[in-house]
């Protein structure tokens, strides 16, 4: 699985066994969209990938299977949930104090070293939008916001944040890439970067929630448009 090449070391931390590595490139993978609602997970396909034996990966998924992030029912495969609009307005009023929370504490903390992280995953998101890569702009998206939430210091709050995004990342995939992006969307990463630079915590963290909220109403809309029409898509591993 080459997936870990995009995880920064920060993500993968001290995690050195096989299906601890997994089971965090697996969690990337899931909140940056590279799975979609329904997905289903073929174990050995991915051990295949992984150049492994199936049972580290089993022990991956299992992890997530009890963390909500897959389910799995007796003779299936683990798969991706498909939420309902009113379930992922729940985990959004989750989210948001905390996300808001996340980045006043960050903006505390800010380093010259920080800044450059965040401008150069901002341009990153950018020319990956321009190219209509949109699985790579998910991800560079993701690696910007955790970047502001890891700078908060605080593990259990960037933690529960992850758990979140870990639950709404295969939706928010699914809905980025059918959705019309305009210049100005992107333009909000680097508000947040000037209010940061500027050690503006309200500032930054109306822009943060701004982001969410402005990227959640568009996401509703065209579930609520679509209503359950969507057929699931066959998926075994993260992309390369």
């Amino acid at each position: 699985m080459t997936l870990s090449d995009d995880i920064p070391d920060a993500e993968l931390g001290a995690r050195s066994s096989l299906s601890d590595r997994i089971y965090t490139e697996l969690r990337v993978a899931l909140m940056s969209g590279y799975y979609e609602p329904g997905d289903r997970l073929n174990i050995r396909r991915i051990s295949q990938l992984s150049q492994t034996s199936p049972t580290p990966v089993r022990e991956a998924v299992m992890q997530l299977v009890r963390e909500g992030a897959l389910e799995l029912k007796t003779g299936y495969q683990p798969r991706v949930p498909v939420l309902s609009p009113e379930a992922y307005m729940r985990i959004l009023e989750v989210r948001v104090p905390l996300e808001r929370m996340a980045t006043v504490l960050a903006t505390m903390q800010v380093t010259t070293a920080m800044l450059e992280e965040l401008r150069a995953l901002d341009r990153q998101f950018i020319a990956a939008e321009r190219g209509n890569e949109w699985k790579a702009a998910m991800n560079h998206n993701r690696a910007f916001h955790f970047c502001i939430y890891r700078a908060s210091g605080n593990e259990v709050l960037v933690r529960t944040i992850e758990n979140l995004w870990l639950l709404t990342g295969p939706l928010v995939g699914r809905q980025y890439v059918e959705t019309i992006h305009r210049a100005s969307d992107a333009a909000l990463h680097g508000q947040i970067v000037e209010a940061l630079e500027r050690r503006a915590p309200h500032e930054a963290s109306d822009l943060v929630v701004h982001d969410l909220r402005y990227g959640a109403r568009i996401i509703l809309e065209r579930m609520r448009a679509a209503g359950t029409r969507r057929k699931p898509r066959a998926a075994e591993a993260a992309p390369d």
